[in-house]
């Protein structure tokens, strides 16, 4: 381990080791593609396919479901082309099975763009992240990056056959219905497994009451970053209304909907949640950035290590520009620009599961010739 710590002042030293290194640390991968349905491969019937896969792209990136109606990027969509890094046709599957390729569909009359009736025959695009950005920055819309909690939901349903709690085999509708909203947000759902320890944590009356002791006792097994629960009950024979609540460390939301299918409440749940979740841990538009906001990262005892980390910490989107200022036992000392506010850059942070919050250090006994970390310091643990 010593001679990892050598090696990574060595570099330090060798002024090697600052902005602009590739990351690969995305949570959610596929926010930037999208597939949608064409009648052919004609190029009017492509120029159209464009427009609905990039809408799909810009509401996931930029966390507002009404993205399509502001102008701003409404202007974006006249010329899909000028971001599009690649495109290829594929046949989806007609069993329904969950093989299937997703399909993504936008409502464009807002744009002048028409709705394309579901085929067969996709079309997968794929759009280039930073020109992409750029231009939502400049267009001074919120974005919201690939760093994004993992949501748990704990799902109470009640209707004309009984009670039950929604697990992951046992609504295939429910499930289809709250994945496919997921898909157009760009978030990741966890549910639970509702096997004998589920059973023995929580039960119906535990969810439907939002007992909060036993849904946080329950969750923990499951280490998600936000958790969902929710209350479906019917009304009258087919219709549905729905209690939510979500909650992502200190933020917390709840709401209700109105009565409508057991599809579309469940759906709109997940898409309600999105929105809140946007609101916390998207890049506000035209937030305000801060320079040098010192980072430092214990337990980096290797270059692999070093190395994740330094990716992890560029690739973020509130993160504009990573520095190392120093390397002592362990502990690396980063100096960071951002794009957004410090809570911005703490809550992205701990979304990747890369780094863990640690308490400040006491100040040391005696004076050194390194400077102690600022009380203004954000410190965290690397995890293997």
């Amino acid at each position: 381990m010593r001679t990892a710590r050598v090696w990574i002042c060595g570099l330090l030293a060798g002024g090697v080791l600052c902005t602009g290194m590739a990351a690969h640390s995305a949570v959610m991968p596929g926010l930037y593609d999208a597939s949608v349905s064409v009648p052919d491969q004609s190029a009017a019937a492509r120029s159209v396919a464009l427009q609905q896969a990039l809408a799909a792209v810009l509401v996931k990136i930029t966390g507002d479901r009404g993205a399509l109606g502001l102008p701003a990027l409404a202007n974006l969509l006249k010329d899909p082309s000028q971001f599009l890094q690649q495109y290829r046709y594929q046949q989806s599957s007609t069993d329904g099975s969950a093989a299937a390729t997703p399909t993504v569909m936008v409502d464009l009359r807002r744009t002048g763009a028409p709705a394309i009736a579901s085929t067969g025959l996709l079309l997968w695009a794929k759009f280039d992240p930073e020109v992409l950005d750029h231009a939502v920055r400049a267009a001074n819309e919120p974005l919201w990056g690939q760093e994004r909690p993992v949501t748990l939901v704990w799902l109470a349903i009640q209707d004309d056959s009984g009670k039950s709690i929604l697990s992951a085999t046992n609504d295939p509708t429910v499930m289809r219905a709250m994945n496919s909203a997921a898909d157009q947000r760009g978030i990741a759902l966890t549910f639970p497994r509702m096997d004998a320890r589920d059973q023995q944590a929580i039960g119906f009356p535990d969810i439907s009451s939002d007992d909060v002791n036993r849904i946080q006792q329950a969750s923990q097994v499951y280490k998600a970053d936000a958790t969902l629960v929710g209350s479906v009950y019917m009304t009258t024979p087919g219709q549905y209304a729905a209690r939510w609540q979500l909650t992502a460390g200190a933020a917390s939301q709840a709401w209700t909907a109105p009565p409508d299918t057991l599809a579309n409440v469940s759906g709109d749940g997940i898409q309600t949640a999105a929105d809140h979740l946007a609101q916390w841990f998207a890049v506000a538009a035209g937030a305000t950035g801060e320079n040098g906001v010192t980072v430092s990262v214990a337990g980096i005892n290797s270059v692999d290590a070093y190395a994740k980390v330094l990716a992890y910490l560029s690739g973020l989107t509130a993160v504009k520009g990573v520095q190392v200022t120093r390397v002592e036992n362990g502990t690396v000392y980063f100096s960071l620009d951002t794009r957004g506010s410090r809570d911005n850059l703490q809550q992205a942070v701990l979304l990747g599961g890369v780094l863990r919050p640690t308490a400040p250090a006491p100040a040391p006994a005696i004076a050194t010739a390194i400077p102690p970390t600022t009380a203004t310091a954000l410190q965290f643990q690397y995890v293997p």
